[in-house]
């Protein structure tokens, strides 16, 4: 499958330093000493092997608090997500995630305060941010926009359980 060849190939490739302007240190075993790992625009149509590439290039995988997926093709949120317990950002913009079920895998992220989504056919479900609101209400920012308190007493639209039960 196309996304475990991508995955395996940016095992060995070199990290780019354009966001950071440094690189993160590496341990004996050759992993990354970061709580980050950005891996936009490659391709990626599943995520299905993500755990495994984290583990293999993260020191300490637990604790990655900042995932960025965006701009590739994926399809749907998997299970794994639910993995990286520590996770606080998740940019998933760009992709190809139509699903709303999907993000209800998301609830198991109890520390996610800054989610993106847009640029996904999902967004374009009437009240999309609003179930979003509704489905992870811890969540601060939402598609680089902060949800205000007026936002949150609003966010139960008509059709919510409708919407969520027929999306499969």
């Amino acid at each position: 499958m196309l996304h475990n060849f991508i995955l395996r190939d940016l095992s060995n490739k070199n990290l780019q330093t354009t966001r950071t302007g440094r690189t993160p240190k590496r341990t004996a075993e050759n992993r990354y000493q970061t709580n980050s790992l950005w891996i936009s625009h490659n391709s990626l149509t599943s995520t299905l092997n993500l755990t495994s590439f984290i583990n293999n290039t993260l020191d300490n995988p637990r604790m990655l608090s900042w995932l960025d997926l965006s701009f590739n093709e994926i399809l749907e949120i998997g299970e794994e997500f639910g993995e990286f317990s520590n996770l606080k950002i998740l940019y998933l913009h760009g992709n190809k995630i139509s699903n709303m079920n999907n993000v209800l895998k998301l609830r198991k992220l109890t520390k996610l305060r800054t989610l993106t989504l847009h640029g996904n056919p999902i967004e374009l479900l009437s009240n999309y941010r609003s179930y979003i609101v509704i489905i992870l209400p811890k969540l601060m920012n939402l598609d680089f926009s902060p949800i205000i308190t007026l936002e949150r007493k609003k966010a139960l639209p008509t059709g919510f359980f409708k919407t969520i039960n027929s999306s499969d």
